[in-house]
């Protein structure tokens, strides 16, 4: 079957990340026109709305937190009182723009960095609001063990 945007459009939301899911594990050639068709047109949306761990913004957001710098940031924010995002809100919005903010985004930078803080040592103790300007409003606080 040639998969085109209507057809993928037309499936519920649990058949377009099961077909994405598949096409990622096939790896072909025409398996990555499926995973480019549906990243390009925001096809990739899971049933509750929002987007899987798998999607490439998702992945994208991961790669930041998870990096040396993106891992300092958090440890150096919640050292001086603040969020762990505090450290990475900027990082995160200059690398994505407009895509950082919609599709739970900022939920899942959330969770990632408090996997990040936790692997670091730390607990989270409650949740803060974010400094002004940042793109996430509120965040967990995390204190050394």
């Amino acid at each position: 079957m040639q998969w085109t945007k209507e057809k993928i459009e037309a499936l519920s939301p649990e058949r377009r990340e099961a077909l994405f899911d598949n096409a990622r594990a096939k790896g072909s050639p025409e398996a990555q026109q499926i995973i480019d068709l549906m990243v390009e047109h925001d096809l990739l949306v899971r049933s509750g709305g929002g987007l899987p761990r798998e999607h490439p913004i998702i992945q994208e957001i991961e790669e930041i937190i998870r990096s040396d710098e993106g891992r300092k940031a958090g440890k150096e924010a919640s050292d001086q009182g603040l969020p762990a995002m505090a450290g990475v809100d900027h990082m995160l919005s200059a690398a994505l723009g407009s895509k950082y903010g919609t599709g739970d985004t900022t939920s899942w930078a959330g969770t990632l960095m408090a996997e990040v803080m936790a692997d670091a040592g730390y607990v989270q103790t409650r949740k803060k609001p974010m400094p002004v300007g940042c793109v996430a409003k509120t965040a967990a606080f995390f204190e050394r063990r």
